[in-house]
């Protein structure tokens, strides 16, 4: 393996590992408290269901342009312990999508992982560490998340890092 390869790999480790990050922060619940009885445990389970939808309309562009090889029909939004969870399936293998933001009047990305051309691209909002950029606007179900994400580009890690403007757009029942 030589020097490049072996940095090339080491670079798609650390990006990898901060999405990841990112993601297990995103859908932690940091709220504790005492357990609750069973029967208002089976009152609350009611309450709490998730609700996912899927199939609604959904649109990627990165740069202006589509989102080549995302399978926007396999995108699913799921409202669950004061998150909503986007996340995609790829035509091939290729390209993936995945936002977790809080689920309130104003929504916050907490994290957004995307991959583009094969590179990692990432927003990530969480114990004060700060990288890209999103801001969300909803409009009845429908969100549209606008930002900057940010990654190493792959094919020449040793360039720097990174970023891509994007618009996300995504039903959300």
């Amino acid at each position: 393996m030589d020097g490049k390869s072996a940095m090339k790999r080491v670079g798609a480790g650390v990006i990898g590992l901060a999405a990841s990050a990112a993601v297990l922060v995103g859908c932690s619940d940091d709220k504790s408290g005492p357990s609750p009885s069973p029967s208002e445990s089976s009152q609350s389970s009611a309450a709490a269901a998730p609700q996912a939808s899927t199939g609604g309309k959904t649109e990627v562009k990165v740069d202006g342009a589509d989102l080549a090889g995302l399978d926007l029909n396999s995108v699913t939004c799921v409202k669950q312990g004061g998150k909503i969870n986007v996340a995609s399936g790829a035509i091939g293998g290729q390209q993936g999508l995945g936002i977790v933001m809080t689920d309130e009047a104003t929504p916050v990305v907490e994290s957004l992982g995307m991959v583009v051309d094969g590179n990692a691209l990432a927003v990530a909002n969480a114990m004060g560490a700060k990288s890209g950029s999103a801001e969300v606007k909803v409009d009845g179900d429908t969100y549209t998340i606008t930002g900057e994400a940010v990654g190493a580009d792959m094919s020449n890690p040793m360039a720097g890092m990174i970023t891509k403007p994007f618009t996300v757009t995504v039903s959300c029942s």
